[in-house]
Formats: C-alpha cells, structure tokens, sequence
C-alpha cells in the first residue's frame, strides 16, 4: 500500500514537473498599435518582438497588433497609449516633435547618427534611459525596435527633374516630417510637407508633391516608388538613420511581474538587432531593382553637402534653447560623437559613420546654456 501510495505521489510530482510554471503563470493579453500600415514593413522590429515574448512565455503574454488605420490613425497612437486606451504603440519617434523638441533629434538628425552609432549611444551612453525619461513625462516608457541604414533621400518625378545640387531644391514641393529637416529646406527655398508615409504615393503621383522620400531602399521599394519616380538624390544627408521602436504604457508596464518585464524588456533588444540586419540587407537587395526599373541616381556634391551640414548645426543649437530635453539627448549625443571620433577615424574602411562638423560648436554652445 505504502509503495502505492509513493507511486501516486511521484506520479503526480512528475505531471506538475512536466506541465511547468506556465500552467501557473498569469495570462497577459496586450494590444499594440503602430504608426505603420501593413505597406511598409518598419513593423518588422515589432512583429519580431511579439514572436519573442509569445515564445519565451510559452503563449502566456500575447500582444495583439494592429497596423496604423485599424484601430486609429497613425498620429494618434502617441495619446493613446499615454493614456492606456491600448498597453504598446510602434512609432519613429520624430513624429512626436510637437510635444517636445527632443523627440525629433531621438528619431534621426540631419548628418547625425548612423543606426550602429544609435545602437552604441543606447546602450554604453545612457541614450536608452535618457529616451525612457523623456517618454515617462507622458506616463510611458520606451525600448528601441531597431534603426534603418542611411535612408534612400529624395525621390522625384520625371516632370520635376533630378536634384544635382541646393539651387534644384528650390521651389519644390518635397514630403519630409522632420522638423529639422522641414527648417533646412525651408533655408534653401524648398516647400516641405508632412503627410503619413501611407499618403506619399497617391500624393506623389497626382502631382501634390514633386518629391518624397520616406526610409531606406528596401522599404521604398515595397511601397512601389519605382513607379512614381524617376530620379533618385543621395547621399541622404538628412536621415542618415531612423530608430524605430515602441512605447509602453507606463501602468501596463509596472503590472508586469518582474519576470515578465525583463522577457519584454530582453525581447526588444533582440528584435531590434533582428531588424538593423533586416534592413541592411534589404536595402542592399533593393538597390538594383530600382536601377532596372528605370530610376537615375545623382549624388550631391561634398561642396553643397558641407552647406547643408552648417545649416544642421545652427539648428539643433537653436532648438537646444527651447527644451531642457533636447539640451539633455543633443549634449549626451555630441558627447558619444566627440569621445568616437578618433576611433571612427582610426577606423577608416573597417569602421562606420562619420563625425559630423558641428560636434564642436554645439557642445561649446551648450556649455554656454548650462548643459
């Protein structure tokens, strides 16, 4: 009896064993919104991300995506899930400027950071906690899903002409939403326009806009712009990278065990090196599908590049004036660039990126601000 009494018991402990903590662990349903429509795969570090917590969590914490138009329109993820209407938003966070300057720069800046420069500042520069602080204003946190390669840079019509130099900007109607980007075309005579990248197509096409750009090759190339466009302007001096991630609701995120917090929080940084690979390597593909749709590339003269360059410097020391926060990201970011500037040179071919020229002036002009 004794001895099948033991039998039962072990029995039993072996079932427990083998079913394992996640016939115990909570179930956690979350919603994600993005600013992406199914068109343009920057969801490619989200959708990453989601397989990543489903798996680590045997299916227990599920998050649900919507694309951009699904459950709302792409500018008003931000609002929602500050306020918890859904837990996570995929977002480029230069879409935010209006609520602060300092969104714009963590986005991307012109002649700024490359997407391995993004990478090494999040994680050896305190840039991640600087992000998550500036988030937490807005009850969220922040994780990094990623960043692109150099973007494409302009795309125009056969009836606009190519983009050889500044003086060819002028006039034209080109979509760009960042703001400083917005600034420095304004500079040179050019007609910026913010519009959704799910509007660039119809928009180009009718005769709305000259010109467009929205990321790197690959993606250009999935939204069908070979179609609309003949001539292609490079280098892509104003998004020379694009760091894509996702917001948090604050209250969803702290009722997260701790267990749970570190498989999210893991997760997003394996999908983010994930989708820096996707995205090299898809531009890299797209490149000659463009040549062999027709497209012509005209790259910018060093002379005219170094003009637009100034212009980039004189307009982060402005905005540095307006927000504490973007004094705080501008200073942390001119300080990676400054200690990384004699290795990258060391570097040369084995390395990556550039330093920009205007390191100097605006760390000297921050220190004038207090920062």
């Amino acid at each position: 009896m004794r001895k099948f009494k033991l039998l039962v018991v072990l029995g039993v402990m072996s079932m427990v064993l083998s079913i394992g903590s996640n016939a115990f662990a909570k179930k956690i349903r979350w919603k994600m919104v993005t600013t992406w429509p199914e068109s343009i795969n920057l969801w490619y570090g989200e959708k990453e991300m989601i397989k990543y917590v489903k798996d680590m969590t045997g299916g227990n914490f599920v998050i649900k995506w919507f694309p951009a138009g699904a459950l709302m329109k792409a500018f008003e993820v931000f609002d929602a899930c500050g306020k918890g209407a859904v837990e996570m938003a995929g977002d480029w966070p230069s879409y935010w400027a209006t609520k602060d300057p300092a969104f714009d720069f963590i986005g991307s800046f012109p002649f700024g950071f490359t997407n391995m420069d993004y990478i090494t500042w999040m994680y050896q520069f305190g840039g991640l906690e600087l992000m998550q602080k500036l988030w937490g204003k807005y009850d969220m946190t922040y994780f990094s899903l990623g960043a692109t390669p150099m973007e494409s840079g302009f795309r125009t019509t056969e009836k606009t002409g190519p983009i050889k130099s500044i003086a060819d900007y002028k006039g034209l109607k080109l979509r760009t939403p960042s703001r400083a980007t917005i600034w420095i075309l304004k500079q040179i005579g050019s007609s910026p326009i913010k519009m959704p990248g799910g509007e660039i197509y119809l928009a180009v096409q009718t005769g709305k806009l000259d010109g467009a750009e929205f990321s790197a090759p690959g993606v250009d190339w999935t939204m069908g712009f070979a179609e609309i466009t003949k001539y292609w302007s490079v280098p892509c001096w104003f998004q020379p990278s694009s760091q894509v991630g996702t917001m948090v609701n604050l209250k969803a995120w702290n009722s997260l065990t701790k267990e749970y917090q570190a498989i999210l929080k893991y997760a997003c940084r394996a999908a983010s090196l994930e989708a820096v690979a996707f995205y090299e390597a898809d531009s890299a593909r797209a490149i000659q599908k463009f040549k062999d749709a027709g497209t012509k590339i005209f790259p910018l003269p060093n002379s005219e590049m170094l003009k637009l360059e100034k212009l980039a410097g004189e307009y982060c020391i402005m905005k540095a004036k307006e927000s504490k926060s973007y004094a705080e990201v501008l200073k942390s970011q001119m300080v990676y660039l400054k200690q990384y500037k004699e290795w990258r040179a060391m570097s040369g071919d084995f390395g990556f990126g550039r330093t920009p020229t205007y390191v100097d002036n605006v760390l000297a002009e921050l220190k004038k601000l207090g920062y």
